[in-house]
């Protein structure tokens, strides 16, 4: 819902410095002064000092109804084989049509409509919103500039493209100089029918991958990026699309016909639609064992192991290996309970053999406790022609510790795929037997429930695992008393025990809850007596061990967190202290607990817009995803309040400087400070994305640095859960990827663009496409012909350069390099310690000076005014009396 907090620098103050009411003042400075070189522009060059456009084809702004040729005579005219040729060659000229497919051209000039003008009649007019591209059929019509004529169109010349885009002005106005007739397509139908297709082809697309088995095993992500690698192609009756011997490298899915198989020219089979071959291709480069024909035309959707590679990375066989491992591992009872790390190193290290048909996998009287195995492909028998395994399957799983057994002989049942690793290797990676793993694995899942160590690496939380202590209690024991000090924190183990408060049982806690988890962190009293309503046992953490894990500045970033997750503040625990900004739904203000001093951003958004703009659903959205996150880079969203009149998101309060304007401080950001800030961005979306987040505006402005020079992302109103693709156009124009302009259908992979234009603009000091254009469409223009040039002045290193350069790919499935995992290990990101970033450990490239308002804090302490009251004089409305809501029930999770 915009930008909640101020874009200039904001003032600071000390919250442990209020001392009854009385405020001391506060010194800030820039802490990185002198102690970072950057490099300068040359003489006369410097960056723009204006800010990019705003976000288009935002839903919380109406769609424009001006109607274009409010004159015309609109029929449904059929198109003779002239007509078409006239509209295909007008639409070939332009870079929106040339970037759509035949079919989706063909669809849109079968939905253009006759257009039939009088002359002298205004067909668009400048300044007013534009909704149709208009081709000229007959006539003559003039294009106006503020009422000169700057040019004459005749049949066959075409205007109003930029309406397809986006709804905004017109530059000019076009007026007909004698009967004219146009052809007309408005921009919902373009959008739409771009849309249908590419949706039903994603879709069927989608749906043919998933009969695939080899490719079952793919993570969403990985499935996504393959298909954006298939292409499709069309084969007539008796073509040729594979021949017998040849060496192949391509895999195909038959989408519509059918094909004849035959081998040393016998009959083999037919194959139909939803039907593949090639796979033994894809995963080896191995010959062709047969020859294929198309028996009609046939198209097939087609898959290259090259364009696999550069999707999911180098080693397509072993990601399918992998991901065949992992889920044999989620099916096991036992291994299910592997932790992330554990699972992933035991992949790594074991060991892939292959077996052809009746090869021996296994020897009769092999122990079972010396190894145990995956079936990763393929399918194994006994010397009884009995499958005992097949794909998927861990044979020894139950045996891997201390079983005697042997097994007999199993044999290859076609091609296998066999992974195995020896039970020493295996103890030693998990660290010891698996009802250890099964233990901590449960623990682990627990401490990640806690709030209290939600902003806690995975690492971190391990080690803590490590550190806890098991304590026993009899029934009717007292764990603690209410009242006193604390210094453990406790998970239930086995057992129950009793809440009591003041000699009342509140609620009893179960085996793997938890309580006691704030006194590690505060020097607060117990506030409840913990009895053992049975024989108990816990698992506790003390606070000297947790100290031990976290350091002082550690501990200082958990308590500000904690601080943010208060369920219980409500609208009248707050005091307005200053009006921080305002948007076109309301304003923002700074705030603070009347009690406990803490600071907030309150942004107010008056119900009165919100009906008229039709918002709801944008606000639902944004409220779901703000409360989905809790990261320590990105703006926290405390808590939701509605009254009457407005709805209220009380968030962080974020104090520092937009990263704009502070790389305009830096001058040409060095490449160790642009890879901080892209780093910490990765970390950013990796949060985002594993929650199916689409950020969808990512651009320095809305990116705040926080007073220790860290950045902090902001403003969630054009963000969206996309769980495969979404079609909205939707960003800010330079900073949007050619599949989010196109219509084409977008992912997270989008979000990626928008970093690879925020890098390049560090070291290069502009965006890489139209950075001198101010007119959106020839933007889209420059972003479409995607040509990357560097100035001499920027000199950005190799590395860099191939960094930015993988973010801008055409090809959305190559920008992430098949993971979150393949991303960070890009030779630009090699270097970077994610766990300091993570825990702000590394120093930052700039810290912003934080402006002192204590007095002004003082102040709204001193004079306590009604909160109401206070943002109504700050809004001057006109009044609710009157005010009934078009639907009262939307607001229910607010």
């Amino acid at each position: 819902m915009g930008n909640c907090l101020s874009s200039k620098p904001l003032e600071e103050h000390d919250l442990e410095s209020f001392n009854d009411g009385k405020i001391e003042s506060l010194s800030s400075k820039n802490l990185q002064e002198g102690s970072s070189i950057h490099k300068s522009f040359p003489p006369g060059l410097e960056r723009k000092s204006v800010k990019k456009r705003a976000p288009i084809g935002d839903k919380r702004l109406r769609d424009s109804f001006t109607q274009d040729a409010p004159d015309a005579i609109i029929t449904l005219k059929p198109k003779t084989s002239n007509d078409l040729q006239l509209i295909y060659n007008s639409l070939s000229k332009h870079f929106i049509f040339k970037n759509i497919s035949k079919e989706q051209q063909d669809l849109i000039m079968q939905e253009m409509k006759y257009y039939s003008l009088p002359e002298g009649s205004y067909i668009i007019e400048q300044g007013k919103p534009g909704n149709n591209f208009f081709v000229i059929a007959s006539g003559k019509v003039e294009i106006l500039v503020n009422n000169s004529r700057v040019n004459i169109l005749l049949p066959g010349d075409s205007f109003g493209e930029m309406a397809l885009l986006q709804d905004k002005p017109r530059s000019a106005s076009v007026r007909t100089l004698e009967m004219s007739n146009l052809w007309g397509v408005d921009r919902v139908t373009f959008r739409q029918a771009v849309q249908a297709i590419n949706a039903a082809n994603y879709a069927q697309n989608k749906a043919f991958i998933e009969t695939v088995p080899m490719f079952q095993v793919l993570t969403s992500l990985q499935k996504e990026l393959l298909l954006t690698s298939i292409s499709v192609m069309n084969y007539s009756e008796s073509q040729k699309i594979v021949n017998e011997g040849e060496t192949g490298d391509l895999f195909y899915i038959i989408k519509e016909g059918n094909v004849t198989c035959t081998r040393a020219g016998g009959f083999l089979r037919n194959m139909t639609a939803g039907e593949y071959f090639g796979e033994q291709a894809l995963l080896y480069g191995t010959p062709r064992t047969a020859t294929i024909t198309a028996m009609g035309d046939t198209k097939c959707l087609v898959i290259g192991r090259d364009d696999l590679m550069k999707a999911l990375g180098s080693h397509f066989s072993q990601i399918i290996y992998r991901n065949s491992i992992r889920m044999a591992f989620d099916k096991s009872k036992t291994l299910r309970q592997l932790t992330d790390i554990q699972a992933k190193t035991l992949i790594s290290l074991m060991k892939v053999t292959t077996f052809e048909q009746n090869e021996v996998v296994i020897k009769e009287g092999t122990k079972i406790n010396e190894k145990f195995y995956v079936v990763a492909n393929g399918k194994l028998k006994n010397p009884h022609n009995q499958i005992v395994a097949d794909i998927f399957n861990v044979l020894g799983e139950d045996d891997v510790t201390d079983n005697q057994n042997s097994y007999e002989e199993l044999i290859a049942v076609g091609r296998v795929d066999i992974a195995s690793i020896n039970k020493e290797d295996f103890k030693n990676i998990i660290g010891g037997n698996l009802d250890k793993v099964t233990i901590d694995e449960d623990v682990l899942k627990v401490l990640k429930k806690v709030n209290l160590f939600h902003s806690l690496s995975q690492e971190k939380i391990k080690t803590l695992v490590s550190l806890l202590k098991i304590q026993e209690y009899q029934e009717g024991d007292i764990i603690f008393f209410q009242g006193i000090p604390g210094d453990s924190f406790y998970v239930v183990k086995s057992g129950r025990v009793e809440v009591i408060k003041n000699d009342i049982v509140l609620r009893t806690i179960n085996k793997l809850d938890y309580f006691g988890e704030r006194s590690i962190l505060f020097n607060e009293l117990r506030t409840a007596t913990i009895k053992a309503q049975s024989k108990v046992q816990c698992w506790v953490l003390h606070k000297s061990d947790f100290f031990r894990v976290i350091d002082e500045r550690m501990r200082g970033m958990l308590q500000k967190r904690i601080q943010l997750q208060d369920d219980n503040i409500t609208l009248d625990d707050l005091i307005i202290v200053k009006k921080l900004g305002h948007g076109m739904f309301g304003n923002v203000f700074l705030s603070a607990h009347k009690t406990k001093k803490n600071l907030y951003a309150l942004k107010t958004i008056d119900r009165k817009k919100i009906d008229n703009e039709k918002v709801q659903d944008s606000l639902i959205l944004e409220r779901k995803i703000l409360m989905q996150l809790d990261h320590m880079l990105i703006l926290k969203l405390v808590k939701t309040f509605k009254d009457q009149k407005r709805l209220y998101f009380l968030l962080e309060y974020v104090r520092g400087q937009d990263l704009f304007d502070v790389i305009r401080e830096l001058g040409l950001v060095s490449d160790d400070d642009s890879r901080f800030y892209a780093s910490c961005m990765i970390m950013i979306f990796e949060h985002l994305h594993e929650r199916d987040i689409v950020y969808r505006d990512l651009k320095p402005e809305n990116v705040m640095i926080d007073e220790e020079g860290y950045p902090k992302l902001i403003d969630f109103g054009t963000a969206r859960i996309v769980e495969g693709r979404t079609y909205t156009m939707i960003g800010t124009p330079h900073y949007m990827a050619p599949e989010v302009i196109l219509g084409k259908g977008y992912g997270v992979s989008a979000d990626y663009w928008s970093l690879g234009i925020m890098i390049y603009e560090f070291i290069c000091g502009g965006v890489p496409f139209g950075e001198s254009e101010s007119d959106s469409y020839a933007i889209y223009e420059k972003v479409l012909e995607g040509k990357i040039s560097y100035a001499n002045y920027a000199k950005p290193t190799a590395d860099s350069k191939k960094f930015i350069e993988q973010m801008l790919s055409r090809n959305p499935a190559l920008r992430s390099g098949g993971s979150i995992e393949g991303l960070k290990m890009h030779p630009w990101l090699k270097n970077v310690d994610w766990e300091g970033l993570f825990e702000k450990k590394v120093e930052p490239p700039y810290v912003p000076v934080i402006p002192n308002l204590n007095w002004e804090i003082e102040k709204a302490f001193k004079n306590v005014k009604n909160i109401s009251q206070v943002i109504a004089y700050e809004e001057r409305g006109g009044s609710y009396s009157n005010f009934k809501p078009k639907n009262p029930q939307w607001d229910e999770e607010f």
